[in-house]
């Protein structure tokens, strides 16, 4: 069983759960998920955890994340994309009264640091159900805004009553609401036409699997294939002996001294790949100085000294 991550190019149409079945049919793998749902409008890339792979989620949820996007003036929609039930807000006298420059101006508003309010339609869940579960029932429940990060948001073109746009906004945050709220604060409305995710964090859409031309065979797929110390690339990677392998897998800290990397390389709480000799990943660890109240393998440290303390283990056997 392979063990590692695929970036696959989502088409329009599939939920991101679909896209994890075409994969998991044509790997013969049950073990799979996605890493950030995309909505079933949206096209672009999607990472897929595949096997131990999938316990990288945690560590490549939270990237940043860039979009292409296409904003229709004049209309507002029940879940701020062209899937829901669209309502026509302004007349063709209105739309014409705008100009880019004042597109540009209300949309100086979303860059920064801003609170965005979620879509009623999103997979958040609140006592354990989708938001987008309540809405379809008609069910009203209070979702606090989130503090997201916009940290670009570019005016392509303006082709009445269509924009484009290009967008970098930390995890979490939703282009949909972006676009809702850009197209209330015009007056005029706004919903999301096309949408599509181009890069996660360092990885990038041109190297992803074309899912609907992909062929059925797990062959289809190599070209998105990462493999778990590649998925980890953006990382600094530790390298360590053999003997110390026992140890991690374990749960062990290892002194940082005498391993395959300047200590000035290291900084304390931050999170680091442990590689075997073969270069495979054999546990995420946290740095940590020493206390003196934990057991340390490896060159003898003492207090006030840097350990590696694994808090995620894998086994590519």
């Amino acid at each position: 069983m392979r063990h590692g991550i695929l970036l696959v190019d989502k088409p329009s149409g599939p939920t991101s759960h679909d896209v994890v079945e075409i994969a998991r049919h044509a790997l013969g793998i049950r073990q799979i998920g996605h890493m950030g749902t995309l909505d079933p409008l949206a096209t672009g890339l999607l990472l897929l955890g595949v096997g131990e792979g999938t316990k990288l989620t945690p560590f490549l949820s939270d990237l940043d994340k860039t979009y292409e996007c296409t904003m229709r003036l004049g209309a507002r929609s029940t879940t701020y994309d062209a899937m829901g039930a669209i309502e026509v807000v302004a007349d063709s006298d209105a739309l014409a009264a705008l100009d880019r420059g004042r597109i540009e101006q209300a949309a100086s508003r979303f860059r920064g640091a801003i609170e965005q309010q979620p879509p009623s339609f999103s997979a958040i869940k609140v006592a354990g159900r989708p938001m987008y579960d309540y809405a379809r029932r008609g069910e009203e429940v209070e979702l606090r805004p989130r503090r997201v990060r916009v940290y670009s948001l570019d005016i392509v073109t303006y082709s009445p009553p269509d924009v484009e746009m290009h967008m970098r906004v930390s995890s979490g945050t939703y282009v949909r609401s972006i676009v809702h709220d850009l197209g209330e604060a015009l007056g005029v409305g706004g919903y999301v036409t096309r949408l599509r995710r181009t890069t996660v964090g360092p990885f990038n859409i041109s190297d992803a699997v074309d899912v609907a031309a992909a062929g059925t065979g797990a062959g289809a797929f190599e070209t998105g294939w990462r493999s778990l110390a590649q998925a980890l690339a953006h990382w600094t990677w530790v390298g360590v002996p053999g003997a110390l392998i026992g140890p991690i897998r374990n749960g062990g800290a290892i002194a940082a001294a005498g391993l395959a990397i300047s200590k000035s390389a290291l900084e304390a709480d931050r999170l680091y790949a442990l590689l075997d000799p073969d270069d495979r990943l054999i546990a995420v660890a946290r740095c940590l100085v020493n206390r003196g109240d934990m057991t340390v393998f490896g060159n003898t440290t003492g207090r006030g000294e840097l350990v590696l303390k694994p808090v995620r283990g894998f086994h590519e056997e």
